[in-house]
């Protein structure tokens, strides 16, 4: 009896997740690996360099790339500013924001990084995953993150 109650709730699982799949958009890595090229345009336009990090929708990562001179720092960072925006359907910046206007209580929520380069990927007007770029300036991080979402649509 418990084996067949077990089968059963993951045959349940399984058809939920089916049935999500075939309602809602979904990133695939084909579409990942856009959104890494029109980062790694940007930071080649600007001379610049960093990590790039797509995530799914839950803030799990899907592709990354840490470009040739990239300090091991913005690995974590790009991957980080990702989730924030997947997780809060928001740019990071609104985090970094916030902070800056001395809401210190932006430190305590859960996942959120507070920093500027992670952008909300939208397929269908509906969020779909996230990127996250670092690199030395903060403003290009924005700007990159930002293009290549809108290069998504």
């Amino acid at each position: 009896m418990k084996l067949h109650s077990f089968f059963a709730a993951g045959l349940l699982a399984i058809a939920s997740s089916s049935a999500f799949a075939a309602t809602h958009s979904q990133l695939d890595n084909a579409q990942a690996l856009q959104v890494i090229s029109s980062v790694k345009a940007s930071l080649a336009a600007q001379k610049s360099f960093g990590c790039v990090a797509v995530v799914d929708v839950s803030g799990t990562l899907l592709a990354f790339e840490r470009l040739d001179g990239a300090p091991l720092g913005c690995v974590d960072a790009s991957i980080g500013k990702a989730r924030t925006s997947a997780l809060y359907r928001a740019p990071s910046v609104k985090f970094m924001d916030r902070l800056q206007k001395g809401e210190t209580t932006v430190l305590e929520i859960p996942h959120a990084v507070a920093l500027g380069g992670g952008y909300p990927l939208t397929l269908n007007g509906e969020v779909v995953g996230a990127v996250g770029v670092s690199t030395p300036v903060q403003a290009l991080d924005n700007q990159a993150s930002e293009t290549a979402a809108q290069a998504l649509k």
